[in-house]
């Protein structure tokens, strides 16, 4: 699997994870749902997605926010 395959794949799974979380999420307190443990795992699914997103994709990050710094 090529570097942007895998990319692409974490980011799609990172959307829907998102989708998904922020949908349990509103069940849950439309149902006062106290222990309601799919919405905490998509949570948790959620942030490993991103920190792997974000691992994968930091020199781009960077260099945006490098050039963003730069112009102020």
């Amino acid at each position: 699997m090529k570097r942007e395959d895998f990319n692409f794949t974490i980011s799609i799974l990172l959307i829907f994870s998102i989708i998904i979380t922020g949908s349990l999420g509103y069940i849950q307190s439309e149902l006062e749902l106290r222990k309601f443990y799919p919405h905490r795992y998509f949570a948790y699914a959620t942030l490993c997605l991103a920190a792997v997103h974000l691992y994968f994709n930091f020199g781009k990050a960077w260099k945006y926010f490098r050039k963003k710094l730069k112009r102020k």
